[in-house]
């Protein structure tokens, strides 16, 4: 059996770098997957697009390739901030002050003589 050069497939196409920067988006979109703060059903996509340029003698062409992922962003989270007027500047509190000074601890009642 008589071997030549190995005809081009995706394997060995740019020096082999398919392969690796495929492997590199999959994991993007594999961890966007998993992260819980991203709509769980959207769909994800990896695109692997080859460019061919011909030289004018059609014995040669330059091929580049790209290799992009479409990974879907964080969900939106919203709440709300309660603002505050307080020696003539706004502030802004995670919780509503107000009910902070409801909730205080009073302190524990003396106990009566018997």
């Amino acid at each position: 059996m008589e071997h030549g050069p190995t005809p081009l497939n995706i394997g060995n196409v740019c020096g082999g770098a398919v392969n690796e920067v495929f492997e590199r988006e999959l994991q993007e979109v594999l961890k966007n997957i998993a992260d819980p703060n991203t709509p769980a059903a959207a769909k994800r996509k990896i695109v692997l697009e080859f460019t061919f340029n011909p030289g004018h003698t059609r014995e040669v062409a330059e091929v580049e390739f790209k290799c992009i992922s479409k990974t879907v962003p964080t969900s939106s989270v919203k709440g709300n901030i309660f603002l505050s007027k307080r020696h003539g500047s706004v502030l802004a509190f995670a919780r509503d002050p107000r009910q902070e000074e409801m909730f205080k601890s009073e302190p524990p009642a003396t106990p009566q003589p018997q």
